[in-house]
């Protein structure tokens, strides 16, 4: 006799769902957080989602497919994904993104591009992430999933090669399966050093979750030998050196970015999931440059309108690229000035010619209305002519997401060394790898995932622990129609 059929690891987005599904399909269920607040990292989130074939697009009038969202999200990571994993993230987004709205997640009408993708497939929730994680935590309530505060695991118990059961210190819980979304590992430095090394060494970094986030997912699943994928993986957003202010990934459309040549080598209001791997290729340091006009006209509206993707204003909140704090980054150094493009380039150590040159073939694109190298949107054009001329470093420092951890298969099961599934163990959300790629896909990447394997691993949880529950191939399954 257990003490619950299913206990989920940790109260983020992934664990939430779990517990959700569990619970709904008829399992008794308990979720064990080991700090004293429910949500993780996922209630800080934008909280926003991307899928096919939802009830938001087909209202909205968006024709969409999950094998072209398949193919494209395979595609950017040169299909260095298991397709059987990406297959079920595609396949299965629609319909839990209409889950979700079923049990009272609220949606914004709009649905929206926010990477390079050909449908419109970001979904915005309402009230950001802290209210998605309200309306999971107050429906988990509501159908009598139970929560423990203050309850970090440390031990999985294990009976034959079996999942049986999990250990905070000296108290044990028996149970029939166990969900671990335990999120990610960005906040321990240590193991950033170790799975992350090109962060290793990074004076400017931040990570925007939560300090829970980690990596227990490593200890607890090298208990049962599991594997870990994912090295190397993480999505980093470029950021000048303004101090710890979030404001997505998404540059205002005047700035010029050259590399350490002194040369421009791409569009810069490119989405962060392609940001990212540009970037990685060039010879640092990286630059924005600008002049005094683009300076003191930018406004809140100027900056949010010349980005690729906006949802709108972010009242109240900081911002980096406005003139109150581009002049207080000049004061504290962390932008150069320089009366000339000549001076200017010296201070940034670039070659003189080179952004020279760079320089005045831009200011002619602008004349001209194209961008005639990289396409960048006519609108947003801006001469960089009104002394004095400005630049600030740029680097991909602040880490949205951790993408490295224990690899999972098509239905959430966490796979031991050998390759078989670990007998009772299931995963999802930021404390797997193998489902977020080199390349984010766009905006909703990693929360769909915690959200879609979510269900599944909750799903594959109760039916573990209950055999007298019908499996989820007898069931109907979240396929589009």
């Amino acid at each position: 006799m257990t003490d619950f059929d299913v206990a989920v690891i940790g109260s983020g987005f992934a664990g939430l769902t779990a517990a959700i599904t569990a619970r709904a399909e008829g399992a008794s269920v308990i979720v064990l957080e080991g700090s004293g607040e429910l949500g993780g990292s996922s209630r800080l989130s934008g909280g926003k989602l991307m899928g096919a074939c939802t009830r938001l697009q087909r209202e909205a009038g968006i024709e969409d497919d999950p094998e072209d969202m398949y193919r494209f999200y395979m595609g950017l990571n040169r299909f260095r994904l298991e397709p059987s994993v990406i297959r079920t993230l595609c396949e299965r987004s629609g319909a839990t993104i209409d889950w979700l709205q079923d049990i009272g997640v609220a949606f914004d009408s709009r649905v929206m591009t926010s990477g390079e993708e050909r449908a419109a497939r970001m979904h915005i929730t309402v009230g950001e992430g802290m209210a998605v994680s309200q309306t999971l935590v107050s429906e988990a309530k509501r159908i009598g999933v139970e929560f423990a505060l203050g309850m970090k695991v440390d031990r999985l118990l294990v009976a034959d090669g079996e999942v049986v059961g999990l250990a905070v210190g000296a108290d044990t819980l028996s149970v029939g399966a166990v969900v671990m979304a335990t999120g990610g590992f960005a906040a321990n430095r240590e193991l950033v050093s170790k799975h992350l090394p090109l962060l290793a060494n990074e004076d400017w970094y931040w990570y925007i979750g939560a300090a829970t986030s980690d990596g227990s997912a490593f200890e607890l699943g090298a208990q049962v030998d599991a594997q870990v994928v994912g090295g190397g993986r993480a999505t980093r957003l470029i950021t000048p050196n303004f101090g710890n202010v979030l404001e997505g990934g998404y540059l205002p459309g005047w700035l010029v970015i050259v590399n350490g040549e002194g040369r421009r080598f791409y569009d810069e209001t490119s989405s962060y999931s392609v940001t990212q791997p540009i970037l990685e290729g060039q010879r640092a340091p990286v630059f924005a440059v600008f002049d005094e006009e683009s300076k003191n006209s930018s406004s809140p509206d100027t900056v949010e309108a010349t980005k690729k993707v906006s949802v709108g204003k972010r009242d109240g909140r900081a911002q980096k690229w406005v003139k109150a704090m581009l002049d207080e980054m000049v004061e504290r150094g962390r932008v150069l000035k320089a009366d000339s493009l000549e001076q200017l380039a010296a201070l940034m150590g670039v070659p003189e010619q080179r952004l020279l040159g760079t320089i005045e073939e831009y200011n002619h694109d602008v004349t001209a209305g194209q961008d005639s190298h990289y396409r960048k949107r006519a609108d947003v054009l801006r001469k960089v002519q009104t002394p004095p001329f400005y630049a600030t470093e740029l680097r991909m420092a602040h880490v949205a997401l951790t993408a490295v951890g224990l690899r999972i298969d098509s239905q959430a099961r966490v796979l031991a060394d050998s390759g078989a599934a670990v007998p009772g163990l299931f995963a999802a959300g930021e404390c797997t790898g193998g489902v977020v790629g080199d390349v984010y896909v766009g905006s909703g990447n990693s929360i769909t995932s915690a959200f879609v394997f979510g269900r599944v691993a909750g799903s594959g949880a109760a039916t573990w622990a209950r055999p007298d529950i019908p499996s989820a191939s007898s069931r109907e399954m979240d396929l589009p129609s």
